[in-house]
Parts: C-alpha cells; structure tokens; sequence
C-alpha cells in the first residue's frame, strides 16, 4: 500500500501524502517498517523529486517535514526554488496556494537553530494563512485554525487522531475510505482498550 516502484519521481508525492495521511490518523504504528522502507527510497530519490515538475511547494514541504522526522538528514536548501532571487524571500505568487502555505508552515516547525531561511518561511506562512482564514472554505478554515493552534510538531500524535478522523471525514476530496474506516475501527479498539485499563487499575 505504501510503496510502488513503478514512475518513482511522479510517484513521490503520492507516498508522501499516503504516509501524511496514516500518521495523521494514528495507524502509523501498524506500518512502522513499510513507512521507514518508502521514506528512506524517497530520501535516496533526492534530487530527482526536488527538481521534477510536480514538486510544487506542498509536496516539497512535507517531503522535508516527513523524512526530518525520520530522523533522516535533509537541508532546507530546496525551497530556495520558490525564493525570489532578487529579493531573497518567498515569492509572492505563492501566498494564494492553500495547500501549500499549511504545509510550508508546518514543515517549518521541524527547524533547527540557525537554519534563518525556515525562521522566514515560518512568518511568511503564517501570515498568509491568518489572510486565507476570511477566504477560504469552512472545512480547510476549522483545519488552519487549529494547526496555527497546535501545529504538529509540537504535540503528542496519538491525542490528534481524534481530529483528523473527522477531518478526513469532512473531506470529500480524500479518496482513500478503506484507511478512514481502518483508522475509525482501530480508534475505537484502543480506547475500549485504554478503558478496561482504566477499569482494572481503579479497581
């Protein structure tokens, strides 16, 4: 499910947001092996997907995000490709990409000390989400709104999945029902789970 070797530059993106999306909705532990196996293949790609056509600023931000959090090294050079040069700051043009801007954000929150051209996207992203909030649709709203809030980063991921599950529920352009339905039925196997534990303890 996480890995295709068929058209891997084209194919990237795809993982990237399948992997995204199973963490989110905290089923990642199932797949531990197959998600360090595919990010480690798209960590070797490197370049091929950071200078493909289809990298847009989405895909390149949480490419970074994902494999920082595996703990693999990567630089924040890439996105020097949507800087403008003559003004050495994100280009303008990209305030109005959604997408983009909230992945951009919270890739950022995977910085390290010194690293100034992440500190700059940060406020950048920020900005330009707090814009899009009185422009955008009520359901990607409830979604800036929180990750402003609380971005990814800085939580523990299992209390989120709760969100996420009716995030991705909400989402009529998220396509793949079979892992929704796996992450409900696993949600709530766990939390009859953390109940009986509870039960027995205070007992």
């Amino acid at each position: 499910m996480i890995v295709n070797d068929e058209d891997e530059e084209t194919d990237v993106g795809l993982k990237l947001q399948l992997i995204d999306a199973v963490q989110r909705l905290g089923v990642g532990y199932h797949y531990e092996i197959k998600i360090e196996e595919s990010l480690q293949k798209i960590h070797e790609l490197g370049e091929k997907f950071l200078t493909h056509e289809k990298a847009d600023l989405c895909h390149v931000a949480l490419w970074f995000r994902l494999l920082r959090q595996q703990g693999l090294h990567v630089t924040p050079d890439m996105f020097t490709k949507f800087m403008d040069n003559d003004e050495g700051k994100l280009k303008e043009s990209l305030a109005s990409d959604e997408q983009g801007m909230i992945s951009l954000y919270e890739a950022t929150h995977v910085a390290v000390h010194g690293e100034d051209i992440l500190d700059k996207a940060l406020v950048f992203a920020t900005k330009n989400l707090k814009s899009i909030l009185t422009k955008c649709t009520s359901q990607f709203q409830k979604q800036v709104k929180f990750s402003l809030n609380l971005p990814l980063w800085k939580c523990v991921p299992r209390t989120l999945t709760r969100h996420y599950i009716d995030f991705y529920s909400d989402d009529h352009g998220f396509n793949n029902e079979k892992l929704l339905r796996f992450a409900k039925l696993d949600f709530n196997k766990l939390q009859k789970c953390h109940q009986r534990e509870l039960c027995e303890i205070t007992e």
